[in-house]
């Protein structure tokens, strides 16, 4: 018995990680916007090289048809431009930073710029019920949070 319990203590030490090597980061809290069973939400970095500026692009979309933007219902109030602190274009790299990660490459393109995004810098979107009191009466209404996952691979602090 002994025997099986220092073996399954081995392999739970070499299988899970001592500790996560992760932090998210607020991006931002809009307003919500229905996305089920046929909504989008397209998280996105996006830079002007002029100022070495970088931003999230948001666009949430009541109703997608996949190709089809005339199709689709992606209202312009519900497109989102967040600047976020810490987050830079770095023309040496070609790239969209937060701090040492790197969180898309930016690449020339026949019309625009193409971003691929790396994945050490990902984008998440959760809706949440917030709520507001006027002074007179309190309601809520649904929020979606934005928030940035910065992976660490190399475990690095």
């Amino acid at each position: 018995m002994k025997t099986v319990v220092a073996l399954l203590s081995m392999i739970f030490v070499l299988v899970v990680p001592a500790e996560a090597h992760s932090e998210s980061v607020f991006v931002a809290k809009v307003p919500s916007v229905w996305r089920t069973p046929n909504g989008a939400a397209f998280l996105e970095f996006r830079h002007n090289p002029d100022q070495n500026r970088a931003w999230v692009s948001a666009t949430l979309c009541d109703k997608y048809v996949t190709g089809d933007w005339a199709a689709s219902d992606c209202k312009l109030y519900n497109q989102h431009k967040i600047r976020v602190a810490g987050l830079v274009y770095d023309s040496s790299l070609g790239a969209i930073r937060f701090g040492k990660h790197v969180c898309a490459r930016v690449e020339n393109g026949l019309v625009g710029p193409i971003y691929r995004q790396t994945g050490d810098c990902k984008l998440n979107i959760h809706t949440i019920r917030a709520n507001y009191d006027n002074g007179f009466e309190t309601y809520w209404r649904p929020m979606d949070v934005i928030t940035m996952q910065l992976n660490d691979p190399h475990g690095d602090k």
